[in-house]
């Protein structure tokens, strides 16, 4: 299944054995706890994690792949594993249906936040997050969104359901509980799903009728998310910065050690979102403090140079404005290092 998911172009991360939960991280990355301590932890962010670099599985959804070498890997050395899908990496919102009968009434039995119940619908005809959905299909006049277009939808071990959809810009969607209606919660950006077949303590994920494809998510559906905040807008500096991950992502890793590839993600980032009026000055100033690595050989200036202008391209510098500012700073940092030693 982690296979076939990964031939979708969904990124799948392994679930810990009977759990929905991903594994446990190595003792490097668990964090320590003031009932669990652990001296072999190493303070770090989790985009800068060597596991994860090195193809490890800490982090759970952060480490979520479509490489079949790293997914074969990790499925042999635990066969139990269980298949998340990270929603953003796969570009898939996924709406969850929760069947909680015994879980707590909404205030003012609230159960469509800003949505007026169809005529006749007493409170008490509310059970579970079934209900609340049929009720919402009811006002907006449209079938339940996963049997109309079909798309591939996942009964939960808990009696729920997850319908999976896609969007074109995965980034911008995030999940919360409760917002759209009682018992339907939406998992998005860096949330996942569960891949049918995943076996847990409360039983078996299992595909619902023949559809293994997914659908686009359904117009009312989204105007709905939209209306209970669930999509943010457009932020012009990530995308820009999202735009200079994307090229340095086509570029061969500086070959420095861990300290110094967060240094250049994090000069990268700083000329990629800087405001305009700044963006010259703020390359020149990134090129000088990546050039102080040049004279001991920590980085090339090959690598310097082609990490930079992933960041000018991003930002919208002109080819003569990065080459200009990049060539001047990385000699002032470069002259600054000498000097120094």
């Amino acid at each position: 299944m982690a296979r076939w998911c990964a031939d979708q172009g969904w990124a799948v991360h392994p679930l810990a054995p009977g759990s929905k939960l991903p594994p446990a991280n190595c003792r490097r990355c668990a964090r320590p706890t003031s009932g669990r301590p652990n001296p072999q932890y190493i303070e770090h962010e989790t985009a800068d994690c060597r596991c994860i670099a090195a193809g490890g599985r800490c982090h759970g959804v952060r480490a979520a792949t479509t490489d079949p070498a790293r997914i074969d890997r990790w499925w042999s050395a635990e066969p139990r594993f269980g298949v998340g899908i990270a929603c953003g990496a796969s570009g898939l919102v996924i709406l969850d249906v929760d069947d909680h009968t015994d879980a707590d009434r909404p205030e003012n039995h609230d159960y469509l936040p800003g949505v007026k119940l169809p005529d006749g619908a007493a409170p008490e005809s509310f059970r579970s997050g079934w209900d609340t959905i049929a009720a919402l299909c009811e006002v907006r006049c449209a079938p339940l969104p996963w049997v109309d277009p079909p798309t591939l939808t996942v009964l939960t071990a808990g009696g729920g359901l997850q319908a999976w959809f896609r969007v074109e810009d995965p980034e911008l969607w995030h999940p919360a509980a409760g917002r759209l209606g009682w018992q339907l919660d939406l998992r998005a950006g860096r949330s996942y799903g569960i891949a049918p077949g995943t076996v847990t303590a409360a039983g078996t994920y299992r595909a619902l009728g023949d559809c293994r494809t997914v659908a686009p998510l359904p117009s009312w559906l989204e105007e709905d998310l939209r209306r209970t905040g669930h999509h943010r807008k457009p932020d012009p500096a990530r995308q820009r910065r999202r735009n200079a991950r994307q090229l340095l992502s086509t570029l061969r890793p500086p070959k420095g050690d861990a300290y110094v590839q967060a240094v250049v993600r994090a000069e990268v980032d700083q000329v990629a979102t800087a405001p305009s009026g700044t963006r010259n000055q703020t390359l020149y100033n990134a090129a000088r403090a990546l050039g102080r690595f040049i004279p001991a050989g920590q980085l090339s200036e090959a690598e310097a140079t082609a990490c930079l202008t992933a960041a000018g391209t991003a930002c919208g510098l002109s080819d003569t404005e990065t080459r200009a500012s990049i060539r001047s700073g990385l000699r002032a940092g470069t002259i600054r290092k000498g000097a120094t030693a």
